[in-house]
């Protein structure tokens, strides 16, 4: 049988359902063929019974979450990033295929913006009610503070072995600031700052705390002030979303597991998952749920369609290099640092490199 099955779905980036590799569908044509005028799509087979027209879609999220790419018609980005409003695009069309049974739903992310981050979450809850489908979530590696914010829609939370779960925390904007600097080097986004003595720079701005962020001056305790209120607020929110999902007293959230981070049998005692176990296990976990036995199989969605593209983004595709793919998607990594509160896992400025170098 052939193992590309015909069906109705769409395709979000490949940061979202981690298809190809280097940052490229394959098979994805530059531009539309004439022979492609509809909505159907291809689905091709993973796992189970080729012959079974009861479908289990695997779905992924994987790397940071972005909300969606700064170019409106980029989508051949990396398979280390998930832009979240292409995500919800793709849950939308994936509910009106009544073959598709439940979704699986591979994770591995250390989190991301908030925006993002809910709106996945969002996507999810969204799905189920209006499919009534179950949604299973596998952890591979690592589920982290917008991670667990998007995975708590889940029916049930399984982690692989070794796993990491956790972060319940809200970061906000990193600020750089340059003490008596005397010299740029190549400019200020160029080689360098020198920072002994001193130079004279100018921001013409109106409204107070607007030049938030120059870097040549530091921050009032007024603006940090008003940042910390705007964190604390997102923390509350986060805290009783994960508190009302998972049923975790609010108290335990703050107080004992605070932004830490678990093991898989810490992460269960807290009840941020149901439990441990390898992927072939978890998918029958799902099968088993909607009484399938081995009458199902496992699919991704196909990307070979033609006008695929069209229908998630409204446009054309754009022909791009891979160089200048991976300069698309490091330019909206670049912007988590500075224009976004995030509940995210580890160091952010690690994913931009910096334009500063202080001698």
């Amino acid at each position: 049988m052939n193992r590309l099955l015909r069906g109705f779905a769409v395709l979000a980036g490949v940061s979202v359902i981690g298809l190809g590799a280097a940052g490229c569908f394959p098979g994805f044509p530059s531009g539309r063929s004439d022979e492609a005028e509809d909505d159907t799509l291809e689905f091709s087979y993973v796992d189970g019974d080729e012959d079974s027209d009861n479908y289990l879609l695997e779905l992924r999220i994987n790397g940071p979450i972005l909300n969606s790419p700064s170019n409106a018609g980029f989508f051949n980005v990396d398979s280390s990033v998930t832009y979240a409003y292409q995500f919800q695009e793709l849950m939308e069309k994936v509910a009106e295929d009544d073959r598709v049974q439940g979704i699986f739903l591979r994770i591995s992310t250390p989190g991301g913006t908030i925006v993002g981050s809910n709106v996945l979450y969002d996507a999810l809850a969204h799905y189920q009610a209006a499919t009534e489908n179950p949604i299973h979530v596998y952890i591979e590696g690592l589920s982290a503070s917008g991670g667990v914010w998007a995975m708590v829609a889940a029916d049930q939370i399984l982690a692989a072995p070794g796993s990491i779960i956790g972060s319940i925390g809200v970061i906000g904007p990193t600020l750089v600031y340059f003490n008596n600097p005397v010299a740029v080097d190549g400019g200020l986004f160029g080689g360098g700052v020198t920072t002994q003595g001193g130079i004279q720079q100018f921001v013409i701005s109106a409204g107070k705390g607007k030049d938030l962020g120059n870097p040549f001056r530091q921050p009032s305790e007024e603006e940090l002030a008003s940042l910390r209120t705007n964190i604390n607020n997102e923390y509350d929110n986060f805290v009783a979303h994960v508190s009302e999902t998972r049923g975790i007293p609010e108290q335990t959230l703050r107080q004992e597991m605070g932004a830490f981070i678990f093991g898989t049998e810490q992460a269960q005692q807290y009840n941020l998952i149901d439990g441990t176990s390898g992927r072939p296990e978890a998918i029958a976990a799902l099968a088993e749920k909607l009484a399938l036995e081995d009458d199902y199989q496992l699919v991704r969605i196909g990307y070979d369609e033609p006008g695929l593209i069209e229908i998630l983004l409204g446009q054309p595709p754009l022909d791009l290099t891979h160089e200048q793919q991976q300069a698309l998607m490091q330019q909206d990594l670049c912007q988590l640092q500075t224009n976004s509160l995030l509940a995210y896992y580890g160091d952010v400025t690690a994913l931009c490199p910096s334009p500063y170098q202080a001698n």
